[in-house]
């Protein structure tokens, strides 16, 4: 939500805003934009920023609370596409060289080269293959949020189970971990880099795409810089849910008790009302930095007994609130879907379905008060020859001409409904048959005196039927329409009812 002028904190909005437009246009970072060299060599060193966050919350050899870098090269490879990949194969060979002398693996140089590049063939191949299909996902969905984010869900449990798999074969493979290991190492690797991809593959692709808008497709047209704004209480609200989080963590360190521990997955709640009430930016960026807190407690609070239980909170709160930014635009389609069933799209009056369930209601509600209701049916005299004289074209304006000269007669109580072809149905619930025979006559004349594109005066025949005891709206429409017969009969233009 982004502060409107005069705003006590619309000033400071719009300082970061312009500070963000700043830094986007410096020439710095024009520079690096420019430049294939120095692009490569700030994916690189941010490549490798970010994979030392994981090695601060590694729990065990190969495997992390969290693996952030998994998100990032999702997102790397989702805006790059295949220019990604240099920066990101000397990521893995560096840091492939540094695990094995954290972990004195006793392998040469070349070894260590190879195993770098099996890591990155099985760690850049699953996400590109994730990667293509988001965009294939967000290419089929025009823009739908929600079922990008389904999209997204999948695609990330599968890539990073596919990296799992083929970035433990290709440890095995170059000796850089026991295959005796591999079976109580699959699971929590495959958990974190899970949890890397949906916490933070969004977060990335919105500040790399908003620092490259030339890149490729974002997520979502919602998930990017030009929304970042939070309220005012964000930054309260987040200071509750992190609170919230340590406390729960701290329970679970107090208790050492594995039902304890469960207490974090309260967050989900917290983080619901964010995703409710901020922009999509600010929702991502606290569940990366609350994420963060809980991998990082999970050592601090010596909680590694319970590590599988925060691995799966993280996923299932990071998936809450991307369907929870999903849902305004979900209720949005719903409504549109919804307005456009109950809308004739030429005329903009109520659909037919529409109109008879409105009926069943009016009929229902005037019986129970003791009021009277009326029903007009109508239709355009000659309409057919008006379209094989003048086109279709100039039918369909006569038909919304006319319904414009309806609605104006008609009460906000009333409904105009199209019935179909060139009739129409004015409900009106509390008139009887008098005002309803003045409603009709006042259309009449109106449509009568009106003149449409040198088409000679359009006329409209009426018929009218009010309410009687023991009537359905079958019946009371059944009347109606022969009073309409009867008004063509008598010589058209005019309007007809039928004697009680």
């Amino acid at each position: 939500m982004t502060p409107g002028p005069g705003h006590p904190h619309a000033d400071t909005a719009d300082s970061k805003r312009d500070a963000w437009s700043r830094f986007q246009s410096s020439a710095l970072l024009r520079n690096v934009s420019a430049s294939p060299l120095l692009r490569h060599g700030a994916m690189l060193a941010l490549w490798v920023l970010v994979w030392q966050l994981a090695r601060l919350v590694e729990y065990t050899e190969h495997a992390s609370v969290w693996f952030p870098v998994a998100g990032l090269t999702f997102a790397l490879l989702l805006l790059g596409g295949m220019r990604a990949v240099p920066a990101l194969v000397g990521g893995c060979v560096l840091v492939t060289l540094w695990i094995a002398a954290d972990y004195g693996i006793a392998l040469g140089k070349l070894e260590l080269v190879c195993a770098g590049l099996a890591f990155a063939a099985a760690h850049i191949g699953s996400y590109a293959i994730g990667a293509c299909c988001l965009r294939a996902v967000a290419a089929r969905s025009h823009g739908s949020l929600p079922e990008l984010v389904v999209g997204f869900l999948l695609i990330a449990a599968f890539s990073s189970l596919l990296a799992t798999a083929t970035g433990l074969w290709a440890l095995v493979a170059t000796k850089m971990m026991p295959l005796a290991d591999v079976s109580a190492t699959w699971l929590p690797y495959w958990i974190g880099d899970m949890a890397g991809v949906i916490v933070l593959a969004p977060l990335f692709t919105s500040l790399l795409s908003s620092l490259r808008p030339g890149g490729m497709a974002r997520l979502a047209a919602s998930i990017s810089l030009e929304h970042q704004a939070a309220t005012p209480r964000f930054k309260y609200k987040l200071l509750l849910t992190l609170a919230l989080l340590a406390g729960s963590m701290w329970l679970a360190h107090a208790t050492r008790s594995p039902n304890s521990a469960f207490a974090i997955f309260f967050l989900v709640i917290p983080y619901m009302w964010i995703a409710c009430t901020e922009s999509a930016f600010y929702n991502l960026l606290g569940v990366a930095l609350g994420s963060f807190i809980i991998a990082l407690l999970v050592h601090v609070l010596a909680l590694k007994e319970f590590v599988m239980v925060y691995q799966f909170a993280i996923n299932v709160i990071a998936a809450n609130t991307l369907f929870g930014l999903a849902l305004p635009s979900l209720i949005a389609d719903n409504i549109k879907l919804r307005r456009l069933a109950d809308t004739d799209s030429l005329t903009q009056a109520a659909s037919r379905d529409c109109l008879e369930q409105r009926a069943l209601l009016d009929i229902i509600r005037c019986r129970q008060q003791h009021l009277p209701l009326a029903l007009i049916v109508f239709d355009i005299d000659h309409f057919k020859s008006i379209n094989d004289r003048y086109g279709h074209a100039v039918g369909d304006k006569a038909l919304k001409h006319v319904c414009l000269m309806a609605q104006q007669a008609l009460r906000p109580a009333d409904m105009l409904g199209r019935f179909g072809g060139d009739e129409f149905v004015a409900l009106m619930p509390g008139n009887d048959r008098a005002a309803a025979i003045a409603i009709a006559e006042r259309i009449r004349v109106h449509v009568n005196e009106s003149e449409l594109e040198g088409v000679h005066p359009i006329t409209a025949s009426f018929g009218i039927a009010d309410l009687h005891e023991g009537d359905t709206y079958e019946s009371l429409f059944a009347r109606a329409d022969q009073a309409l017969y009867k008004a063509k009969q008598e010589g058209r233009n005019r309007a007809a009812w039928l004697a009680a």
